[in-house]
């Protein structure tokens, strides 16, 4: 058997501007149409004010209901963590006027 030599793989060539500005117009990965995103509101002013610390909430969902939100969401032009946050903030709303709490 004979001895195999191994060298280094070759390097790409390096993409030209116009290549470049092709793709990001136009190339992988990019939708056909455009989807309609409205913004409450509430969610711009959210955008603006100063990040306040996060925290993670894991969920655990039934296959067919995480496809169906996502699907809906999806088809929407909507995320599904903004659609959960407004719907917490909402239900959350309820829930301190049912138990008769104020906000200042």
């Amino acid at each position: 058997m004979s001895k195999k030599t191994f060298t280094a793989a070759p390097k790409p060539r390096q993409p030209t501007a116009d290549e470049i500005a092709a793709f990001e117009h136009g190339g992988a990965g990019h939708d056909r149409h455009q989807a309609t995103i409205s913004v409450a509101p509430a969610a711009i002013a959210a955008a603006t004010a100063p990040a306040e610390p996060t925290k993670r909430l894991s969920l655990d969902l039934p296959a067919n209901a995480h496809t169906r939100f996502k699907t809906a969401c999806s088809a929407t032009g909507r995320t599904m963590v903004s659609e959960l946050a407004r719907f917490i903030e909402r239900r959350t709303a309820e829930l301190e006027a049912e138990a008769g709490i104020t906000r200042k």
